[in-house]
C-alpha cells in the first residue's frame, strides 16, 4: 500500500564534513604492509569512529591496535558493512562517501591473507583529533562548549518517552557555526538528542519539577505560568506558547560531524533565543546507565555567504484528503496520521512530496526511520518534468544514519518537487525487526517507526540576510 504526503521542504540545521579519499594499489608481488599499504586506508576510513570516546568498540589508530581485529576486518569490508555507507553508487556522488574502492578492498584482503605484516619503516601519523570525542576534521576543539548540567539516570528496563530539559544559553549575539556536534554521553542508552534554542512560555522559569508529566522530579524544568506547553515535543505547540524554536543540532546513532565549507554555515540566534533545549530520547539497555551530553560549536571564521534553511517535510495533504499544516510541526507528528504498517509486510511504502518554492542549492540528504526502515529513494521533478534520482539508500540501517552530503550541490528552480520514497519491512525477513506478526503504529519509540526525510539546503537569494550576519559578528 502506498501513502502519499504534500508539504514544504526546507534544510535540517546542520553542516557536512567533506573527507577526501585516495585509492591504494594492491601490490602485485610482495604483500602489502600495514606501515606502507594499510595504515592510510584505516586512518582515512575507520579512525573517526574508531578511537576513544566513540561510538565503534574498539580503537584502531596504530598497528598494535588493529592486528588482533585483522581477520575481522577483513571479513567485515568483504561483506561491505564496513566502513558503513549504504547510497547506491548508481546515483550521485557524495563528498562524505565512505565506502572502499576496490583496490583499497583488495589490499586489505591481501594483507590479511599474508598475515597482517606491520612491515618496514614507521606507519604514518593517525589523524589528529581534539580530546573528549570531537571529531571537526581540523583536529580542534570546539570554540563554545554547553554541557547539560546534570547527569541522568536511565532505568535498566521499561519505556521513556521523549523529554525535554532546559539550560540558558551562555551567548546573546547571533553568530554563524562552521560545525555542530552533539556527544550524547551514552551511546548505548541514546536513541536520539535534538539541540533547540528557545524561550521559555510567558510566566515560567527554570526550576525543579517533573522531567514530564508523571515522571521523576529533576531540575532544569519550566516551573510556574503555562509550563505544560514546555513539556509538548511540537514545535507548533511551542511556538503557540511564545517559545520559539531554533534547531542547531542532533545525535542519531552512527551519525557524523559535518563541516560547512568558508562563507557558509548555522545562524545560531543566542540574540533571540534565550535557552536551549534539549530533546532527550533514551531506551533501556538491561542495565542502568547514565548520560550527560554536551555540544560543541565551532564558529565560522570568515565572511558568510550563504546561511543554512529551514526543517524537515512539513505534511499538507494525506491519502489526498486535506490537512491543515501548522507553522514548525514537525513531521514525525503528522506521521500519526498514517494507517500502522500491517502486519508480515515487506513493502509497505510511504510517499512523501515536497514543493520548492524558491530557488534553492541543494547540499545533502538525512534519513529517518526506525527498525522497519529498509529503503529511501529521492527524486526531483523539475518545472520541465524532467526527473533525476539524487540518493537512493536500499539498505537503510538503523544503528548507522549516515547524512549524505552532494560532493556537487544541485541547482533547484522554483516550481520543482522533491519526492521522497520510503520503503518499511515489517515481515521476518528483517532480521533487526523484533515483532512481524504486529502492527506497527508511528511514534518515537524504537520498536515504533517514522517516516523523516529531510534535506540540507539554502536559498539562492539571501543577500540581505547574509548582509546582516556578517554586520553581527
Amino acid at each position: 500500500m502506498t501513502r502519499t504526503m504534500v508539504g514544504s521542504l526546507g534544510a535540517v540545521s546542520t553542516v557536512i564534513v567533506a573527507l577526501a579519499f585516495s585509492p591504494t594499489a594492491v601490490r602485485a608481488k610482495t604483500p602489502p604492509t600495514f606501515n606502507q599499504d594499510v595504515a592510510p586506508i584505516i586512518f582515512k576510513h575507520c579512525t573517526e569512529c574508531h578511537r576513544p570516546n566513540q561510538v565503534a568498540p574498539m580503537s584502531l589508530l596504530s598497528y598494535q591496535d588493529v592486528r588482533p581485529w585483522a581477520k575481522a576486518i577483513k571479513a567485515k569490508v568483504h561483506a561491505r558493512e564496513m566502513p558503513p555507507w549504504f547510497a547506491d553508487p548508481r546515483f550521485g556522488k557524495f563528498a562524505n562517501d565512505k565506502s572502499l574502492t576496490q583496490a583499497e578492498l583488495e589490499t586489505i584482503e591481501a594483507w590479511v591473507d599474508a598475515g597482517a605484516p606491520q612491515g618496514a619503516g614507521s606507519s604514518p601519523p593517525s589523524p589528529h583529533f581534539a580530546d573528549g570525542g570531537w571529531s571537526h576534521p581540523s583536529g580542534r576543539p570546539p570554540d563554545l562548549i554547553v554541557e547539560l548540567p546534570i547527569d541522568w539516570k536511565i532505568q535498566a528496563d521499561g519505556e521513556m518517552p521523549n523529554f525535554n530539559l532546559y539550560q540558558p544559553m551562555p551567548l546573546d549575539e547571533a553568530k554563524v557555526a562552521e560545525a555542530v556536534q552533539v556527544l550524547p554521553g551514552n551511546y548505548a542508552a541514546t536513541h536520539h538528542i535534538i539541540v533547540d534554542l528557545v524561550n521559555l512560555p510567558s510566566g515560567t522559569a527554570l526550576g525543579t519539577g517533573p522531567a514530564w508529566p508523571g515522571g521523576p522530579i529533576t531540575s532544569n524544568v519550566p516551573v510556574g505560568g503555562d509550563k505544560a506547553k514546555a513539556f509538548d515535543n511540537r514545535e507548533d505547540a511551542s511556538a503557540a506558547a511564545g517559545m520559539g524554536m531554533l534547531g542547531f543540532g542532533a545525535y542519531v546513532p552512527g551519525g557524523e560531524v559535518r563541516a560547512a565549507p568558508p562563507g557558509r554555515g548555522v545562524l545560531v540566534r543566542a540574540d533571540q533565543y534565550k535557552y536551549i533545549k534539549w530533546n532527550l530520547h533514551y531506551q533501556a539497555t538491561g542495565r542502568p546507565e547514565v548520560a550527560r551530553p554536551k555540544v560543541g560549536i565551532w564558529w565560522q571564521q570568515g565572511k558568510v555567504t550563504s546561511v543554512e534553511q529551514g526543517g524537515p517535510f512539513v505534511t499538507e495533504i494525506s491519502e489526498s484528503k486535506p490537512l491543515i499544516a501548522r507553522a514548525g510541526t514537525k513531521m514525525v507528528f503528522f506521521n500519526e496520521l498514517l494507517a500502522p504498517i500491517p502486519p508480515n509486510d515487506a513493502n509497505w511504502t510511504v510517499t512523501g512530496v515536497a514543493a520548492i518554492r524558491d530557488d534553492v542549492t541543494l547540499h545533502g540528504f538525512a534519513v529517518h526511520m526506525h527498525l522497519r526502515g529498509k529503503s529511501m529513494t529521492y527524486v526531483v521533478t523539475y518545472p520541465d518534468g524532467r526527473e533525476e534520482t539524487l540518493l537512493h539508500v536500499p539498505k537503510y540501517d538503523f544503528n548507522w544514519q549516515r547524512p549524505y552530503e552532494l560532493a556537487h550541490p544541485v541547482k533547484i528552480p522554483a516550481g520543482s518537487t522533491i519526492k521522497a520514497i520510503a520503503v518499511y519491512d515489517n515481515s521476518a525477513a528483517n532480521r533487526m525487526n523484533p515483532a512481524p506478526y504486529k502492527e506497527v503504529y508511528w511514534s518515537e519509540q524504537s520498536w515504533d517507526d517514522m517516516f523523516l526525510p529531510g534535506a540540507r539546503l539554502t536559498l539562492d537569494n539571501l543577500e540581505k540576510a547574509v548582509e546582516a550576519v556578517n554586520q553581527d559578528q
